[in-house]
């Protein structure tokens, strides 16, 4: 069975002012062909489709086309946990009708077992959620940290584990070691919500989302990252999405994202980047310019603009 895992869409998102939609639309077409090209069983979406809960009307038609597409057009089921970004009331809504299509959301964490089933593997939907949350939920149980909360809930999961079957859990935290970006701006580092990757031992995969660098977390745990760049910080990254082989073991391989516009850090001298606008074929591209030998003033940000429509930053 061939599952494609991604995670942080954040449709609707800016940066620097710019909008990305079109981008976010070419990574959609993507994602089509590639599900259609390798013949792909199911897609995990581990939170935050959307960048706000109160999202644009462009983000929302995006969505609906994308989702569409796969479970209607195609016909493959396709499972989302809500992010700390979704609003998970307005994202799960009419879910059990949703079901039906294939399209399985699941917004708010409940003692209930959020599970899909696709032949012999069990995949548990795990939603953003906060440790007052378990608290209340599971009142029989101490809970001091989030950790501690992550443990109680996924240990309920895990006794729910079936002979024979592969145990897949989608999650959306933060797992403690793990690299940040810039456009990270909600993942709570450091402080009270970070988890250990030990707390996953027993499932097959983890299929984790909340931090946009794509990166293993553990044997077993994974970051699929987000499909685009959406901070300078981002500039050397390959995004990607995830492709497991799922047989007797689970091969991983990264399925490298073609973006629309590139986004490009440009450093050095005022001449030296001078130089190198004068030479660039990718003008189109989304840039960052570092001058390290004068101050970036108006007139330097108008004469780099003749070069560059989308300088979105200079200092």
């Amino acid at each position: 069975m061939k599952i494609i895992h991604t995670s942080d869409w954040h449709l609707g998102i800016s940066m620097h002012n710019a909008t990305l939609i079109e981008e976010q639309k070419s990574f959609v077409n993507f994602l089509i062909n590639i599900v259609k090209e390798q013949n792909i069983d199911s897609l995990l979406i581990s939170g935050d489709i959307f960048d706000s809960s109160v999202s644009s009307s462009e983000a929302i038609s995006l969505y609906n086309d994308a989702v569409t597409k796969l479970c209607n057009e195609i016909g493959i089921p396709v499972v989302i946990s809500a992010g700390n970004h979704d609003g998970a009331a307005r994202l799960a809504s009419c879910n059990q009708l949703l079901r039906k299509t294939g399209l399985h959301i699941f917004g708010k964490l409940s003692r209930e077992i959020n599970i899909v089933e696709l032949n012999n593997i069990d995949i548990y939907a795990l939603p953003y959620f906060n440790a007052d949350e378990v608290k209340s939920l599971y009142p029989e149980t101490e809970i001091r940290s989030y950790s501690d909360a992550m443990s109680c809930v996924v240990n309920n999961i895990k006794r729910n584990f079936r002979p024979g079957k592969k145990n897949i859990l989608m999650c959306h935290c933060f797992v403690s070691g793990s690299v940040i970006s810039e456009s990270d701006r909600a993942a709570m580092v450091g402080g009270t919500a970070v988890v250990p990757s030990e707390v996953f031992e027993g499932f097959d995969y983890v299929a984790l989302g909340h931090l946009h660098k794509a990166q293993n977390r553990g044997y077993n745990a994974r970051y699929s990252g987000s499909p685009l760049k959406y901070s300078f910080s981002e500039a050397e990254h390959k995004k990607s999405v995830t492709l497991l082989n799922i047989g007797d073991e689970i091969e991983i391989q990264e399925l490298e994202i073609i973006p629309l516009r590139e986004t490009r850090v440009i450093k050095g001298t005022f001449e030296e980047v001078v130089e190198i606008a004068e030479n660039d074929v990718n003008r189109e591209d989304y840039i960052k310019i570092e001058l390290i030998d004068r101050y970036a003033g108006m007139e330097a940000v108008e004469l780099f603009r003749t070069y560059y429509k989308n300088l979105l930053n200079i200092s």
